[in-house]
């Protein structure tokens, strides 16, 4: 089974002195191995700079991130490695990928860092092109997509590369930073089902982050709800969707549309 990914008391605070600014405020929270758990609130509110620190982005400025019994934040030498089972996909993958390489390049390095960091040796070209060729169709796409440049791709379909390039590197945890929130309302839904359904085959736990209620009802089996840098409550979905102890809350879902 995954490993645990655990935030213990952690504190995100940027600047000095006067001019300090707590980003994320003594936060505990756990994601449990093979759950979607939703971290909503407000721009501000902490959400990516949490995230940002679980994969090494930004370190806390105390408290500490363990994936099982393993502390990964401040990770140096094997332990940085071992942090790699921990993998972010962003609001915007077309940041994420070198412009000059290949959708195919982009996915090969991922493979050979996942074989690295767990000690098996290195497939040759011609494999790991087969297992390139099975990552798009995983996502959706046909395996000529891996001769494409990021630029020759719609959001969407980048959004569905990074995911794959996610993958690839076998992880225990998928961090999704707003990925559908650049995304046309049409694709939205094809992302969401399709990182739902990958979670569900491969076992992976996923921390999807977004300031929409209703997306995170659809996905989550739990949600957690930030403000100001702290952790205000966290619940089953249906729990807090219908029955929210925090005033916070309450205005968080009042907010959301409906037909």
């Amino acid at each position: 089974m995954n490993p645990q990914l655990s935030f213990e008391s952690v504190s995100v605070i940027y600047g000095h002195g006067a001019a300090a600014f707590t980003a994320v405020d003594s936060v505990d929270l756990r994601l449990e191995p093979g759950e979607i758990l939703g971290l909503v609130g407000e721009s501000g509110s902490g959400k990516s700079t949490l995230a940002r620190a679980a994969v090494g982005l930004t370190e806390p400025s105390s408290g500490r991130i363990l994936l099982g019994d393993t502390e990964i934040s401040r990770a140096r030498g094997p332990v940085a490695r071992e942090r790699r089972r921990v993998q972010m996909v962003f609001q915007d993958p077309q940041s994420c990928f070198d412009p000059r390489r290949t959708i195919g390049q982009s996915l090969d390095e991922a493979l050979v860092a996942a074989h690295r960091r767990e000690g098996t040796s290195v497939p040759s070209p011609r494999a790991r092109r087969d297992e390139i060729s099975g990552l798009l169709d995983s996502v959706a796409l046909p395996a000529e997509y891996a001769q494409r440049m990021p630029a020759q791709l719609s959001g969407g379909q980048r959004q569905r590369i990074a995911v794959a390039r996610a993958i690839a590197a076998r992880p225990s945890v998928i961090l999704a930073d707003e990925i559908t929130s650049a995304l046309d309302v049409s694709v939205q839904g094809s992302v969401l089902n399709l990182l739902r359904d990958l979670q569900q085959e491969l076992g992976f736990s996923v921390l999807f982050i977004s300031h929409n209620l209703a997306v995170v009802r659809i996905v989550s089996d739990r949600v957690a709800v930030m403000r100001a840098g702290r952790l205000v409550e966290v619940g089953e979905t249906l729990d807090v969707m219908e029955n929210p102890q925090h005033d916070y809350t309450r205005e968080l879902i009042s907010a959301v549309p409906s037909l």
